[in-house]
């Protein structure tokens, strides 16, 4: 009984071993030990930075090893490739070493999925880089990150997908594309640069989606007849699609046809599905082109209403322009200094337009309040350059101007005021404090 416990135990033993044995095989292959020796001898060339020794082992080690051996094979390889890329003896060799760096990333892809979105977007540098000149690849470059964007979504790399748009505008000159997939196309991209902006708020996204805009409109796709045929059909399909309704939207005003049905019928839909200030912006333009000013000022409100931060202060600069032309000089100052407070960019324009509501502005009382008003105006004018200096020239004119108005140091001591003292103006439903200036 002993002996055959004994037995058992070696048997179980050999079975271990040889279970071991078995999983070591399976992951460096049915040619383990040549396998482990050239993984073993080009890491050692490739640490001492060899890469021509490195990659006659490397080649070795990818020919006889599995996938799964080693990811070094393609983090690594990638190295050794272009080394191999650039010291090519022949453009033949070259472009077989370029097909070679392509695999390497999507076999990274496929056996390393934690890897997939790196390894993918290397092969989007990588074709970007050996084949952005080439325009018969233009289609098979777009059809990659046409995938890479479907599977990744908002996780994708807006550059990418601005290249797409080229590749795709690039193809349908090639005839490879129609027209309808240069549509499709920009919808998706743009589809979810919208997504994240909206996400994230990360307004930087802007750039980039001026950017596919431009790509779009070079294709010669995007002119107003055929945004109008291709969308008008859509339309029943995206009513529901807030995000297909603000691509279709965004063309629309980009390529002038914002007074057209189409354009109505998807701001308005888009409008009910989401108040957000992009729409209602939309709005105040689309009733600003038809001459309705009353509805289009409602709009440009709702807009600022819902906005924040510089977008916000960008809208109440535009409200407070069309309170001074509507003479509501009380409202549209104040509004213009929330303004300059909000959007930096447009403080110097802001100060500006108080300046002007000063000047304009109508002030009752003695000499001197009916003058104060210029000494009010210049201080905005000094403001609005300090803030902008492409405004200095226009500040400085109207500084001349305004200094013709002030009074003279006798008239003003008449009123027991001198230079540089502070003095409150009122007028207007509007207070400011500021310092008297005389013409000597």
């Amino acid at each position: 009984m002993k002996r055959i416990k004994v037995f058992l135990l070696i048997a179980m033993g050999l079975l271990l071993i040889s279970s071991a044995d078995v999983f070591a095989q399976g992951r460096f292959g049915k040619d383990s030990a040549d396998c482990v020796s050239n993984l073993n001898f080009y890491r050692d060339f490739y640490r001492s930075n060899n890469m021509a020794d490195a990659a006659n082992y490397w080649k070795k080690a990818l020919e006889l090893c599995p996938p799964t051996a080693s990811q070094n094979l393609f983090i690594h390889g990638k190295k050794i490739a272009n080394y191999l890329i650039e010291n090519a003896a022949t453009e033949e060799e070259k472009i077989k070493m370029i097909n070679v760096l392509l695999e390497l990333n999507e076999t990274r892809a496929q056996y390393y999925p934690k890897s997939a979105l790196t390894a993918k977007e290397d092969k989007i540098r990588d074709l970007m880089r050996f084949f952005d000149q080439d325009q018969s690849k233009s289609k098979e470059i777009y059809e990659y990150i046409k995938l890479y964007t479907q599977e990744y979504g908002t996780s994708s790399d807006l550059t990418f997908l601005v290249n797409g748009m080229i590749k795709a505008s690039e193809a349908y000159n090639n005839n490879e594309l129609s027209s309808d997939d240069v549509m499709e196309a920009y919808t998706m991209f743009n589809g979810v640069m919208e997504q994240k902006k909206a996400a994230t708020q990360d307004t930087t996204i802007n750039e980039k989606e001026k950017m596919l805009q431009n790509a779009f409109i070079k294709s010669g796709v995007a002119n107003c007849d055929n945004l109008i045929k291709v969308f008008t059909p859509r339309y029943e399909d995206a009513k529901n699609d807030a995000t297909a309704l603000r691509a279709i939207a965004s063309l629309l005003n980009s390529n002038e046809c914002v007074d057209s049905d189409l354009f109505s019928k998807v701001i308005s839909q888009l409008y009910s599905l989401q108040h957000d200030p992009q729409t209602a912006y939309d709005l105040y333009n689309f009733y600003t082109k038809k001459g309705d000013n009353t509805t289009a000022f409602k709009y440009l409100e709702e807009a600022a209403r819902v906005a924040s931060g510089i977008v916000k202060g960008t809208y109440l600069y535009e409200i407070a322009t069309i309170h001074y032309k509507n003479r509501s000089f009380g409202q549209a100052a104040n509004i213009a200094r929330q303004a300059a407070e909000l959007n930096p960019n447009y403080a110097g324009k802001a100060y500006m337009l108080i300046g002007n509501i000063w000047a304009g502005a109508g002030c009752g009382g003695n000499e001197m309040n009916k003058r104060a008003k210029f000494w009010v105006a210049t201080d905005y004018m000094m403001k609005a350059k300090a803030a902008d200096s492409n405004l200095a020239a226009e500040a400085d004119k109207n500084i001349g101007r305004y200094r013709s108005y002030f009074p003279t140091a006798a008239d003003a001591f008449m009123y027991d005021l001198t230079d540089g003292k502070a003095y409150t103006v009122s007028c207007g439903g509007m207070t400011a404090t500021t310092t008297v200036r005389t013409n000597k």
